[in-house]
């Protein structure tokens, strides 16, 4: 633990780094002498991130891949245990969304919602669970959604997608309970990233992404099991949890999903 009782976070595997919340939390981390392993489809992207952060006195290993490949995410944690000799923190952020609104559903597009989102979160958390109990620290964090806490219509499978994730999750967190692992799940709501700019429904309490990933590193430092931002998110989970049918389909209906 460091002197202020918190765990280190000097070695840092990020996926879903090329851009959005990612990008945001790789340079919201940025400090001399961290060790970045960042994972992505798109490697120019990588490769200019990577720039940046060694331009602040960090190494940065660029591992283009395809979350949904169970071998080549194998491989590429491998790789980055070896380069760097252990693993601090792991995020799991890579994730698509549904973008149907009132279109029926296309199967092809719910199987690759749910391969990216939940599949994708697995194989990039599962490979660090042993190495994290063998050296008896770590924190592995997937970033779900305010989405995941109730069904929403026109999103059904993003919304499975990030319950899954905070079930996955919870379930770590207690079946590492003692170990010196810590398992959690970052809950945004609407953040202002290239994937939401593409929205043409209202998106409440919007939050600008430097100012949502500065604290989602914070909840990270601190070890939260949950953590839903911004703070107004945190009353709509719970309208969201135990509203009636009703309540959520007006309230859908008038963000125009």
């Amino acid at each position: 633990m460091s002197s202020q009782g918190r765990p280190p976070l000097d070695r840092i595997f990020l996926t879903g780094a090329s851009s959005g919340i990612g990008r945001g939390l790789a340079l919201a981390l940025a400090r001399p002498g961290r060790a970045f392993g960042l994972v992505a489809r798109r490697a120019p992207l990588l490769e200019e991130l990577a720039r940046e952060l060694e331009a602040r006195g960090c190494r940065a290993l660029v591992m283009p891949a395809d979350v949904r490949d169970t071998d080549r995410m194998v491989e590429i944690a491998g790789t980055f245990l070896d380069e760097v000799g252990g693993i601090d923190l792991v995020i799991a952020n890579a994730g698509i969304g549904e973008g149907r609104r009132n279109a029926p559903i296309d199967p092809r597009r719910v199987a690759e919602v749910l391969a990216v989102n939940v599949i994708g979160v697995a194989n990039s958390v599962s490979p660090f669970v042993t190495p994290m109990r063998n050296q008896g620290s770590g924190t592995l964090v997937a970033v779900g959604s305010v989405a995941g806490f109730r069904a929403l219509p026109g999103s059904v499978s993003y919304s499975a997608s990030k319950a899954c994730v905070a079930t996955l999750m919870d379930g770590l967190r207690m079946e590492l309970h003692g170990t010196g692992v810590h398992a959690m799940t970052l809950c945004p709501g609407f953040i202002r990233t290239p994937l939401t700019d593409k929205n043409e429904f209202s998106m409440p309490f919007l939050m600008d992404c430097d100012r949502a990933c500065r604290a989602m590193v914070e909840a990270i430092e601190r070890r939260k099991d949950t953590y839903v931002l911004p703070w107004q998110m945190r009353v709509g989970s719970a309208l969201l949890r135990h509203g009636p049918e009703w309540f959520v389909r007006r309230a859908t209906a008038r963000r125009g999903a």
